[in-house]
C-alpha cells in the first residue's frame, strides 16, 4: 500500500476539497509519493490576463479500477493548496473515450452517480480480480463518496464502513468521513430503459444519473456502457 494513504494530510483534503494546513510543499511531497504507484500528469491550460499568455499546470493524480477487459472506472483526483477536484470516468479500452459520471468540487458539484449495491459488486470484483487493490478498504475510501445514499439508513450503514476502512488503513487517524445525503427528494429507481436512475420529482441536480440529464449539452451518464460493465462484474463475482 502506498504511504501517502497512511496519513492524514492525504485524506483530509480528499474528502473535504479545502485543504487544512497544506502548502505547495506538502503537495509536492503527496504527489512524490503516489506516483511510485500511479499515474500523476501534468495539464496544461492556456489563459489570458490583461493581454498577456499565462500557462497553468494541473497535476493529476489517477486512480485505475479495472471492471473486466474492456471497461474500466477511473477517479481523477486534482491536489490543489487553493481546492481540490474529484472526478469519476467510465474508460473504454475499445474505443479509447472516457465519460464523466460524476464529479465533487467546491463550486458545482454532480457526484452520485453508484447505487450502493453496485458499489458491493466493484469492491468484490477489484479484491479479487484487480491485483492494484488488495483488500475492499481503499477501493471504499476512495470512492464511497460518489454513491447515492437516498436516506439517513444508507447513510449511516456506508458511514460505518468507511470508518472501518479508514481505521484499518490508517490507525493513527481520527477524522469524520463527510458522506451525505442527496438535498431533496433523491431516489432509486429502477427505469426499464435505463437502469437505475438517482431521480427526484423536483430536480436531480447533485446527480448526473437521471432523465433530466439525458439531453445535457456538456454532460450526460453513459447508461449503457456502464450497464455492460456492471454486467461483466457481476458475471465474474464468485456469486455470479
Amino acid at each position: 500500500m502506498n504511504l501517502v494513504f497512511t496519513a492524514r494530510e492525504f485524506w483530509q483534503p480528499y474528502f473535504y476539497l479545502e485543504p487544512e494546513g497544506v502548502n505547495e510543499d506538502e503537495v509536492a511531497r503527496q504527489l512524490k509519493i503516489i506516483q511510485a504507484d500511479f499515474p500523476v500528469r501534468e495539464d496544461k491550460v492556456q489563459f489570458e490576463v490583461q493581454g498577456r499568455q499565462h500557462v497553468a499546470i494541473h497535476r493529476i493524480v489517477e486512480f485505475s479500477f479495472r471492471c473486466g477487459d474492456r471497461y474500466s472506472l477511473l477517479i481523477e483526483y486534482e491536489l490543489e493548496t487553493d481546492g481540490c477536484l474529484l472526478e469519476l470516468f467510465l474508460v473504454d479500452g475499445q474505443s479509447g473515450t472516457k465519460s464523466k459520471m460524476g464529479w465533487s468540487d467546491l463550486a458545482c458539484w454532480h457526484p452520485y452517480c453508484l447505487h450502493p449495491e453496485e458499489l458491493d459488486a466493484l469492491l468484490v470484483y477489484w479484491e479479487r480480480h484487480d491485483p492494484r487493490w488488495s483488500s475492499q478498504h481503499l477501493p471504499l475510501l476512495l470512492i464511497c463518496q460518489f454513491v447515492g445514499l437516498p436516506d439517513a439508513s444508507s447513510r449511516d450503514s456506508l458511514s460505518a464502513r468507511a470508518q472501518t476502512a479508514l481505521a484499518a488503513v490508517c490507525p493513527t487517524v481520527r477524522m469524520e468521513i463527510p458522506l451525505h445525503i442527496s438535498e431533496g427528494d433523491s431516489i432509486w429507481e429502477d427505469d426499464p430503459e435505463l437502469g437505475w436512475l438517482f431521480t427526484s420529482d423536483t430536480y436531480g441536480c447533485y446527480s448526473l444519473r437521471n432523465r433530466p440529464h439525458l439531453d445535457s449539452k456538456k454532460h450526460h451518464f453513459p447508461f449503457a456502457a456502464f450497464r455492460e460493465l456492471m454486467a461483466e462484474v457481476r458475471r465474474s463475482n464468485p456469486e455470479g
